[in-house]
């Protein structure tokens, strides 16, 4: 998460949020937490582990990793990171299998690098309070728990080297 001083940068874009309709996706995920300052350190290096899980285990992906949001509560997150897969699967050892809810989903497209993700998220905030749209989960004292808040990597540094093309899907479901 950058300084409110440093969060603007030419060329990073959020698209306009809408409401989508999501159907239910199986997937597999490893566990991971702490805190949100150090989530470039600690989770995307558990997609190669997960990767390699999957190919030994002859599981095919559907689509781009994401990240799946469970619970954020100060400055620490929990979260899987995951890809979906074509049919439900079993996990195994630390790889965890489940599916992401079918529901209706506040939806945008962020272009650039990861580190404006955070701020992403809360323009989307902003948008969904502006047109009265409620996140569904629980938030409370002991921290916000999400129904369904994810990241989609659709375009990563394995795909473009330039951080200013890089593009993530973000959702979160919706109070039906």
């Amino acid at each position: 998460m950058l300084s409110v001083e440093n969060t603007a940068r030419e060329g990073v874009v959020l698209s306009i949020p809408s409401v989508v309709t999501r159907q239910a996706e199986p997937y597999l995920a490893i566990r991971a937490a702490g805190p949100m300052a150090k989530l470039p350190d600690f989770a995307p290096p558990l997609f190669p582990r997960l990767h390699q899980w999957m190919a030994d285990n002859a599981i095919a992906s559907g689509m781009s990793g994401f990240f799946r949001y469970r619970r954020f509560f100060g400055a620490d997150v929990e979260l899987e990171v995951g890809t979906t897969t074509l049919q439900p699967a079993t996990g195994g050892g630390e790889v965890i299998a489940g599916e992401l809810p079918a529901g209706r989903y506040a939806h945008a497209v962020h272009t650039g690098p990861y580190d404006r993700l955070y701020d992403a998220f809360l323009m989307m905030e902003g948008w969904m309070g502006g047109r009265g749209l409620t996140p569904a989960g629980r938030f409370g004292p002991d921290g916000a728990r999400p129904d369904c808040q994810i990241e989609i990597y659709r375009v990563t540094p394995m795909h473009e080297t330039d951080p200013a093309l890089w593009k993530t899907e973000i959702l979160v479901k919706l109070v039906d």
